[in-house]
């Protein structure tokens, strides 16, 4: 098999990849398509891929990067939780797969709030409606990641077949 046919097999293997960890809290979804437009850029053709691609390209990783973290939290904030909440929010979604695999990514965040904010004497209807909106937020999230990222791969598409 040509070396050029093996690249484009990891270059294709490192996008799919990255749409699985907008689900697998385990891989970085975002920098696993940035590292396949570099496997494309150094292994397969270095001219295509011109410097304002990857100023955008990387542009666009520092969104996605802020939009992790801000999407679940100003849902949080919007609704009235706490800091701790939106902290366990985030442990939720680190401990959660472990033991319940890709369910977990939902139901670990939502669960966690929900319990840290009932903790913290707020009634169990606010809890819920806080870890709900937490829930909301990260498949907002996770969506609006799902787009970008569709975007950037379409760009790169492009730019290869023109």
């Amino acid at each position: 098999m040509a070396t050029e046919t093996v690249a484009w097999i990891i270059v294709v293997v490192l996008f799919f990849l990255g749409y699985a960890g907008l689900f697998l809290p385990v891989l970085p979804d975002y920098p696993l398509v940035l590292i396949g437009f570099a496997v494309y850029h150094f292994l397969i053709n270095s001219e295509e891929l011109r410097w304002f691609f990857w100023v955008v390209a990387l542009l666009v990783g520092v969104v996605l990067f802020a939009i992790d973290y801000i999407a679940s939290s100003v849902a949080v904030r919007h609704k009235g939780g706490s800091k701790f909440g939106m902290v366990a929010a985030f442990i939720g979604i680190l401990l959660f797969p472990l033991f319940l695999g890709p369910l977990g990514i939902i139901v670990g965040p939502f669960v966690m709030v929900v319990l840290v904010e009932y903790a913290q004497n707020k009634n169990m209807n606010e809890a819920l409606e806080i870890g709900y909106s937490t829930l909301v937020g990260f498949i907002g999230g996770v969506f609006v990641k799902f787009l970008v990222m569709t975007g950037m791969i379409c760009w790169f598409v492009l730019l290869h077949v023109l």
